[in-house]
């Protein structure tokens, strides 16, 4: 899915007590959340985030790897997990290093 479409949702590791059921965990889910699912966790970002709407593509893109390493770094996120759930997201399966489990082309090199 497109990032402008994609919801980030999660719960910090620390707020285990406020969420038990969430707490470390990160979903991707497409925007509109017709069943509600962001609401299980503390935290969101991404598509639910009006200002992303006017950021420029660079901007967006910079947004998203902010995202991972907050997740990562300040919320104690298991790196693996967050990326796996992030490969949701096309602009960051193609921006992630070729040789990453996961990554894709957006323009597949042509073949010889």
């Amino acid at each position: 899915m497109k990032q402008l479409d994609a919801i980030i949702a999660w719960t910090p590791v620390r707020w285990a007590e406020l969420r038990p059921e969430t707490a470390g965990q990160v979903a991707v889910l497409p925007l509109p959340d017709t069943e509600g699912a962001a609401r299980r966790y503390m935290m969101r970002a991404g598509a639910s985030s009006s200002a992303l709407q006017a950021m420029s593509e660079e901007a967006r893109i910079a947004r998203l790897f902010i995202d991972f390493q907050t997740l990562v770094v300040r919320d104690g996120l298991d790196p693996q997990a967050v990326h796996r759930a992030f490969l949701a997201i096309d602009e960051y399966r193609f921006r992630i290093a070729p040789d990453t489990e996961g990554a894709e082309f957006e323009d597949p090199p042509e073949e010889d």
